[in-house]
């Protein structure tokens, strides 16, 4: 009988031993999601297929983590409503049901930091989609601005743990902002005494103009980077930094402290994971980590799929709708596009010019896989065809020195093998690598990477000279991005919002008529050799060169009516006149 009590006691203080243990460990599992851009099914609109992205997946993946552990935070840091056809639909038409953003209350956001594309919309929707959103909105540098909008939230979890969540904004708009540094300061401050979290969270729809790590810049600098500022004046009192408004993927970690970019479109979450341990009455945070999850790598709800698919009928009827008209078929090729002035690229860079008043501008972030325009009707979706991406633009004032040095950067991507064009595989994967530019003239060498001749509105470009040129934002970030000039305005506005305002401007009743205006040439340094028999403008004619370029390219010539065998003369082609047959013409190496 003793022995039979024995058993039960020990029993008994191994399960209480065991609750006890557990009950002194949590884990906390916060997600974040930036730059979905109204992305909601697993379609590519831009290029016409399927890509595992968008709030489907993300609500299927949501889901099923939060069945794992209901110590569970979901935090999205802007740019979630529009910025792809399927979100840009529901705001452009101002349904009163965006379905948007009753996906994303589906999902359960804890959290909503508005981005630049929110606050580009105005006060009114703003305030709208603030009334709407059944979570938090959180703004410190807003709050009085907008109604709604919250300093932070303190989200008490099943376990007991206090998450508190603080949110701030980039001053972008016509709105009255506070000063987010000190607001911040003074909140954070109050929170940690009054309520005393067991860990901080601070989320931006900013972004960052270095890595938080290890401190190399990863951006050109601007306003809309208020990151830095964040990390260098919160680092003692944050656990997890959240940016937004670049499409980047960043899971950075130092002594105990999170940063994170989930990427875009929707196409990954971060996961960041906290270990806590209880002593006595008190959590404490022992341990972070962050990892990138791919959407790819879910298994969608197909429950949620059908509902989305219930409002694709009349996203697809507005974007059949016909805008404009193109008198002539337009043929593209991405390769042929960087060689060679292209129609349609050109239509998009003039469009984004003219809406920012830039001087010159670029532009490549096209849809690879577009096949080109056919005579008739252009519809919105066509439209939406000429972009790859969706991103904003910035206008830069940079010297003429450093419109060349990007050239010739871009330069590093093409090489010339046995007569044909080489493509290195980064420019293949990542064409906006490759910068193309509207607004100057200008010849490039293939063989020797140089610049043949440059001119601004009919004169030569000078080192000295000032220009403002409109970039793609997405080109002045993350992997080899431009850093060259000086940020002077950021227009968060999506560039098929931009092209689709201003094209008009630029046709004739609204019809494509005109070809492009081959500002620019892709040229080979070639060498001819003298041989016996030759006369100066024998060899003129048969190389296709005038006499008078002849000459003064080669100095070596004293007198055309005296040439030797054996001399070389150089002079220059352009390389799409070599006219090899089509499939020699280039490759991707």
């Amino acid at each position: 009988m003793v022995r039979k009590w024995k058993i039960i006691l020990g029993s008994l203080f191994i399960f209480i031993s065991a609750f006890v243990v557990a009950q002194s460990k949590a884990n906390v599992t916060v997600v974040h999601t930036s730059n979905i851009y109204g992305n909601v099914l697993p379609y590519n609109y831009f290029n016409d297929t399927f890509e595992p992205k968008g709030l489907t997946y993300i609500y299927s993946y949501v889901t099923s983590k939060r069945a794992e552990n209901q110590n569970f935070v979901l935090i999205d840091t802007g740019n979630i409503l529009y910025g792809s056809p399927f979100g840009d639909y529901f705001v452009e038409k101002d349904i009163a049901e965006n379905r948007v953003l009753e996906l994303i209350n589906k999902t359960g956001y804890d959290v909503l930091v508005p981005g630049t594309f929110e606050l580009s919309l105005g006060k009114e929707y703003l305030n709208q989609y603030v009334r709407k959103f059944n979570g938090f909105v959180l703004a410190t540098n807003l709050v009085g601005e907008i109604d709604g909008i919250k300093n932070y939230y303190v989200k008490v979890l099943p376990n007991g743990i206090k998450i508190a969540i603080f949110g701030v904004v980039p001053p972008y708009g016509e709105y009255k902002y506070s000063d987010y540094i000190a607001n911040l300061r003074e909140r954070i401050d109050r929170v940690k005494k009054e309520v005393a979290p067991d860990a901080i969270v601070l989320a931006t729809s900013g972004g960052i103009s270095y890595d938080p790590v290890k401190g190399n810049r990863i951006a050109l600098e601007s306003n809309l980077n208020i990151g830095d500022a964040l990390v260098k004046n919160f680092s003692k009192d944050v656990n997890i930094f959240l940016f937004g408004n670049q499409a980047l993927i960043y899971t950075g970690k130092n002594q105990n402290v999170i940063y994170s970019l989930p990427g875009n479109d929707g196409l990954s979450v971060n996961e960041i994971n906290l270990e806590f341990t209880k002593n006595g009455t008190k959590w404490k945070l022992n341990n972070v980590s962050i990892k990138n999850v791919k959407m790819a790598d879910i298994k969608v709800n197909e429950d949620i799929i059908s509902w989305a698919q219930k409002f694709e009928t009349e996203v697809e009827k507005w974007l059949s709708e016909n805008l404009f008209a193109s008198a002539v078929t337009i043929g593209f090729n991405k390769y042929m596009a960087i060689l060679e002035d292209s129609l349609i690229t050109e239509l998009v860079n003039k469009s984004i010019i003219e809406y920012t008043r830039a001087q010159i501008g670029i532009w490549n972030v096209y849809n690879p896989n577009f096949k080109g325009i056919v005579e008739g009707n252009i519809t919105r979706k066509e439209l939406y065809g000429l972009i790859g991406k969706t991103t904003s633009v910035k206008v830069l004032k940079l010297s003429g020195g450093e419109v060349k040095e990007i050239i010739k950067n871009s330069l590093q991507y093409l090489s010339l093998e046995d007569s044909k064009v080489l493509f290195s595989r980064t420019v293949v994967n990542n064409p906006w690598f490759y910068d193309l530019i509207e607004g100057i003239n200008y010849k490039v060498v293939l063989n020797n990477g140089t610049i043949r001749e440059i001119t601004f509105l009919g004169k030569p470009l000078e080192d000295s000279d000032t220009l403002i040129m409109s970039v793609p934002t997405i080109r002045t970030y993350g992997q080899n991005p431009l850093l060259k000039g000086k940020v002077i305005n950021d227009v968060e506005v999506p560039v098929q919002k931009i092209l689709f305002s201003t094209i008009g401007n630029l046709l004739s009743d609204g019809v494509i008529a005109n070809e492009e205006d081959r500002n620019r040439e892709s040229l080979v340094l070639l060498t001819y050799t003298v041989q016996a028999g030759d006369t100066f403008r024998q060899v003129a004619y048969r190389l296709g060169v005038s006499e008078e370029e002849l000459l003064k390219l080669n100095p070596i010539i004293k007198d055309p009516n005296l040439i030797r065998p054996g001399w070389k003369f150089i002079y220059y082609k352009k390389y799409l006149d070599l006219i090899p047959p089509l499939k020699e013409l280039f490759e991707a190496k």
